[in-house]
């Protein structure tokens, strides 16, 4: 049975022009220029587009884009040799002024060296699952995005009812600008049930994989023997002619 998992907007012209779509609508751009086969017709192999653990996670869960066009910069407090930062936004945007960032004291972000105080990012999405299912908030897997990052986080969305989420993160450039539209959060909602581990060692497992290591290794050297007795063959062939 499918679940329903929400997405409730306070800002109907970023619901409607920057909406939350399934991360498998928004693919990095290059993967999707990535063809899945490389090589000669008859020698070709796949390439990470047929990776199918990699084109899982690019395509899991939903994409959220950034709202609002966004400029940051360092500001160093000279006070403390922490970097902090300034942002500031668009004449006229009227979002919920978010909890800006933390003080580095209170989130150990180290960069190039340089300790940073961490910043948070605001989405005017309200998440809304069904019970006993959270979201994993993470940076867009694959994206590479190189100026900013988020850190990973798990929320209780079946329970936590706010009509905007703050996601912490860390700013790696110095100065830039994220634009209304770029990738921001890939959400990802997972059930929460109780889990019990268990460690075992499998020597004979083990003791398997080796004797199918030497086993392919035995085939490896018929074929080529094969090969080598096949071209012989020829080679007589011709020198008779």
């Amino acid at each position: 049975m499918s679940q329903t998992i929400k997405f409730i907007c306070g800002e109907p012209s970023v619901a409607k022009h920057y909406p939350v779509v399934p991360a498998s609508q928004a693919k990095p751009d290059w993967y999707k220029k990535t063809r899945a086969w490389v090589g000669q017709p008859h020698q070709s192999y796949p390439t990470i587009k047929k990776c199918m653990p990699v084109g899982d996670l690019i395509s899991a869960g939903y994409m959220v884009p950034n709202p609002v066009e966004q400029e940051l910069s360092i500001a160093p407090r000279l006070d403390t040799g922490v970097t902090g930062f300034s942002r500031t936004y668009p004449a006229g945007w009227t979002m919920q002024a978010p909890q800006e960032g933390h003080e580095h004291e209170q989130c150990p972000v180290h960069v190039e060296g340089t300790q940073r105080d961490y910043i948070t990012f605001s989405v005017p999405w309200r998440i809304e699952t069904p019970p006993g299912y959270s979201c994993l908030i993470m940076s867009p897997f694959y994206h590479f995005e190189d100026r900013f990052k988020l850190f990973p986080a798990i929320i209780d969305t079946d329970t936590i009812d706010v009509p905007w989420n703050n996601w912490p993160g860390a700013m790696i450039k110095d100065n830039f600008v994220i634009q209304p539209g770029e990738p921001l959060a890939q959400v990802i909602p997972i059930k929460r049930e109780d889990w019990k581990m268990e460690l075992e060692v499998d020597e004979e497992g083990l003791k398997r994989d080796n004797n199918n290591d030497e086993d392919e290794e035995e085939k490896r050297k018929m074929k080529k023997f094969e090969l080598f007795e096949n071209y012989r063959a020829i080679f007589m062939s011709i020198s008779n002619i």
